[in-house]
């Protein structure tokens, strides 16, 4: 009944710039994590990264978590739980918020982001062979740019 309009999209796969960025980005997540899975995190998955990327040391309320994720509270809230059953962040109340639930990182926590960090650095110096780093690092800079726009 609607093949046109769903053929028409599935050739999206094959061009739109979107697409592509999502699907690379994607293959590139499932390397990484199976690079920071084989070095002892293995339950880490895609959608917990928003809860490190948003983290900082001091400690951060889930709302503010939320909203550099651009998930709802619920969403990100479901997500801190996760992380804090594996053990690499904690809640508490926000001392000055009571209502507010601050999440902070566990030492296993911070152990996850330096082997992802490692495992970041490895995936890249792979890239960097295959590809030049001069080629890498113009593709950085168009990433940025569109980000940017």
């Amino acid at each position: 009944m609607y093949e046109d309009a769903l053929d028409a999209f599935a050739e999206l796969r094959r061009d739109d710039l979107g697409m592509l960025l999502m699907g690379a980005a994607a293959a590139i997540n499932r390397r990484a994590l199976a690079e920071v899975a084989a070095t002892g995190h293995p339950l880490v998955r895609a959608s917990h990264i928003a809860v490190f990327a948003g983290l900082e040391a001091s400690g951060t309320n889930i709302s503010t978590l939320a909203d550099r994720a651009g998930v709802s509270r619920q969403a990100m809230a479901a997500l801190v739980k996760e992380v804090e059953q594996i053990g690499y962040v904690t809640t508490s109340p926000d001392t000055v918020d009571r209502r507010a639930v601050r999440v902070e990182l566990t030492a296993e926590g911070a152990q996850f982001c330096r082997d992802a960090a490692a495992a970041s650095r490895r995936l890249t110096a792979k890239w960097e062979a295959e590809f030049g780093g001069e080629r890498l690092e113009t593709l950085r800079s168009q990433l940025r740019a569109l980000a940017e726009q």
